[in-house]
């Protein structure tokens, strides 16, 4: 009984964070900022250093 005890919670942890992991939809943001507006008046989302990618 005191195996169940502590089972369950390792148990209920484990499945929580593998539905985190796996199912949910977790992304980073990628270093990409909020939208912003540049002072010729154009709309950006991203800085310039995000000219070169990791692919």
């Amino acid at each position: 009984m005191i195996e169940v005890a502590i089972l369950v919670p390792i148990m209920w942890i484990v499945m929580s964070a593998l539905y985190m992991f796996l199912l949910k939809n977790i992304e980073g943001t990628k270093g990409i900022t909020s939208e912003y507006q540049t002072k010729d008046g154009i709309k950006r989302t991203a800085k310039k250093d995000r000219e070169d990618f990791i692919v």
